[in-house]
This record gives structure tokens, sequence and C-alpha cells, in this order.
């Protein structure tokens, strides 16, 4: 990992330490509250009252696959009376009345902020939730400084384990996932034909889910070996996990950039990827007008050369 990448991881575990509590403390934010499934915001001061932060019983979300097909969702254990709960940053899908949050629907592998405003209150009660799954870190990635690897992190934690394969978190992964019915129920668990990233030259470990960029650029992920300035490839990642989810399907969307030196990178650009690793890694914010954005879909900017 060169320089240019450790400035962001270094900024990224300032944050992190800055801001680690454990999971039902409160915590003043000062600003917009953006839920998931409104766009609604209230201006909200933490209560100091312990009791009124939602309790959802543990703070890993794990997927489950419902043989009904019906969406996995889990609800509070405690009753906070009237109220409206929010959630930040976006990707947790929250019913805004009953703190329901729908884990099959919600963005995995991130940290959220549940939030409880009682009726007539200004104050607002959080708790700390993660739902379980991968995700990778928005970066640039300068392969001539041999910055090549894009690595998954499991649950939003850098912890620097790797989340499959030798040492890893779990032994049994599988990553790039496709239309093959591996566990013999049928293809209702399975993801859609043609739509692996190996098919689409994105090079990925299938059992790590480290994905190699430089390998990725030469077998022509962008179509070409000298592809224009900000060309960007979407793709969908199927992946299981033998973790609380049973080795259930999940997926994540990651955009690919390519740009050819450092200095093509537009700053709008480099300052996009910052603000989203502290969204992620913080949960801070420093502004009461400052949006609180979906830190979804991960971003990876892939420069040829510095």
């Amino acid at each position: 990992m060169k320089a240019y990448r450790i400035f962001y991881l270094i900024i990224a575990f300032a944050m992190l330490f800055a801001c680690v509590k454990k999971d039902n403390e409160l915590k003043l934010f000062g600003e917009e509250s953006s839920s998931s499934n409104t766009g609604s915001s209230d201006t909200a001061t933490a209560s100091q009252e312990m009791g009124c932060a939602p309790d959802y019983g543990d703070s890993v979300l794990c997927y489950q696959l419902l043989s009904s097909g019906q969406d996995y969702k889990v609800s509070p254990l405690n009753n906070l009376g009237k109220g409206k709960y929010i959630a930040i940053p976006e990707g947790l899908i929250l019913d805004n009345n009953t703190g329901e949050i729908n884990v099959t629907k919600s963005e995995s592998g991130l940290a959220y902020k549940v939030g409880f405003i009682a009726e007539g209150s200004s104050d607002t009660c959080f708790t700390g939730v993660i739902t379980s799954g991968i995700n990778y870190l928005d970066g640039i990635y300068v392969l001539s400084d041999d910055d090549t690897l894009a690595v998954p992190v499991y649950k939003g934690t850098l912890n620097g384990s790797p989340v499959c394969g030798a040492g890893g978190l779990f032994g049994n992964c599988e990553f790039d996932d496709d239309e093959d019915d591996d566990n013999g129920n049928g293809i209702f668990d399975e993801p859609p034909p043609g739509q692996t990233f190996n098919s689409k030259n994105i090079r990925i470990d299938k059992q790590t889910g480290v994905i190699s960029l430089k390998r990725s650029l030469l077998d022509g992920i962008f179509g070409t070996l000298t592809p224009n300035n900000g060309k960007t490839v979407n793709a969908t990642l199927y992946y299981r996990l033998d973790d609380c989810s049973n080795k259930a399907l999940r997926k994540i969307d990651i955009s690919f950039t390519y740009y050819s030196k450092l200095s093509d990178v537009p700053k709008a650009l480099i300052d996009d990827i910052t603000n989203t690793l502290n969204s992620i890694l913080g949960l801070v914010f420093r502004s009461a007008g400052e949006k609180v954005t979906n830190p979804r879909p991960p971003h990876i900017v892939v420069v040829a050369n510095r």
C-alpha cells in the first residue's frame, strides 16, 4: 500500500479511533440526520438517558434467507412509545414509525447509527448496528506504485485480518458466485446468469474476495488497454460468507473508474472519496447542513501511473 492510499487510511483510522464508543453509548451529532426511506430530516441532540435508545438485541444484524421468500426484518425489543426513528448514513432500510429494519434490503457490511426521537422532544437517542457482510473501501489505486489489490473488509471493521482464506475470519466463502445450483435446493437463491465479475474481466479471487486491479486492467475491464480518462464500469458482486448468515447469497455493487495519471483525477472525485471514508468510518459530521449520503456503491479508482 503506497503513500497516496496510506494518507487516506490515516485519515480514516484517525476518524475511527476518535469516535469509537460502545454500541449503546449516546453521541452528540448536532446535524440534520436523514432516514433511509423517507428523505426527511430532523435537527437533534443526543439525550443522556441510556434507556431511550432502540435495542435490537445484538449490534450485528445477520441476513437470513427465509424459505418463504419474504424479507428478513428485525424490530426493537424495547417499546419506546410514540416518536420517530432515523438512521445514518443512508442505506439502512428503516420503518420510521416502528423502528423495524429490513435486513434483506439494507446495504450489508456497514456500520449505522439508529436514533429515536420521542414525540414532543428534540433529543435523539442513538444506538449502533452493523449489517453483516463485506465492503470495499473507496480508494485511489496507483498501479505503478504496486498498489494493485482491492481487499474486502468485514462488517465495516479495519482489523487487518483477511475475511476469508488462509488466516481469515472464515474458512469457507464463495465470491463471484454464478447461477449454478450449488446446494441442490433450486435456483431461487442463485444470482442471475452472466453477471459474474470474471465474465466481465474483473479478476477476483473466488475464495478471498481480493480483486486484482492490475490483472483486471490488462484483461480488459474497461474494454481496452488504453481507456479514456473517466471511463467507468459498474458491476455487481455476488458472494456467500460462512458467518452468521449461513452462506445466504449477498451482493454488493461496485464502481470502477480509470485515469491514466494521478494528476488526471479530478479534485472533486478526491474530495468525494475522502468524504465517503469519513462517513463510513467516522459517523461524525462537521456541520449541521452536511448531507449524510449513501456510501454505496464503493468507488475504486484505478490510476495507471503516478
